[in-house]
């Protein structure tokens, strides 16, 4: 899951780098220049398009990241400490952080934070003090839920 926030941060990043060439573009317009600025507009569309691949690509890497963990990693059983929303909608179903506390079968209880997109049939089974069963890989204690 760490190259996935890596991944959501670039896209983030590229989000904020389309407003130079906007205000540039913007400007241009504002004092009617006579020729248009091209690399301005090809930079705002090339800073749109690493946005939109950026933001997928998160979503697919960790997907994947999450898999690997469920292959790779040991069961335990979790007990959801809170969910919280994070204000963002995929295919009209929310996107939540679920706090999760761990106890692995012979190591010591940790916490750990999953971000997951869980549909509104599933909702009342993400609620805090619910058990859940997870995936976790003991180097770096990063999570999977077993039945998302």
């Amino acid at each position: 899951m760490i190259w996935e926030k890596r991944i959501r941060y670039l896209s983030w990043l590229c989000f904020l780098l389309m407003f130079v060439p906007l205000v540039i573009v913007v400007y241009s317009a504002a004092i009617e220049t006579e020729d248009p600025p091209v690399a301005a507009i090809a930079a705002l569309i090339f800073f749109s398009m690493l946005f939109a691949i950026f933001q997928f690509g998160s979503f697919v890497v960790g997907g994947a990241e999450k898999e690997v963990i469920r292959k790779k990693g040991i069961a335990a059983k979790a007990t959801i400490i809170s969910v919280s929303d994070t204000g963002t909608m995929i295919n009209n179903q929310p996107l939540l952080r679920i706090e999760l506390a761990v106890q692995p079968p012979y190591d010591e209880r940790f916490t750990a934070t999953v971000e997951y997109v869980v549909p509104y049939s599933v909702l009342p089974q993400v609620q805090p003090g619910m058990a859940v069963r997870v995936f976790y890989l003991e180097e770096t204690k990063e999570v999977a839920l077993a039945d998302l």
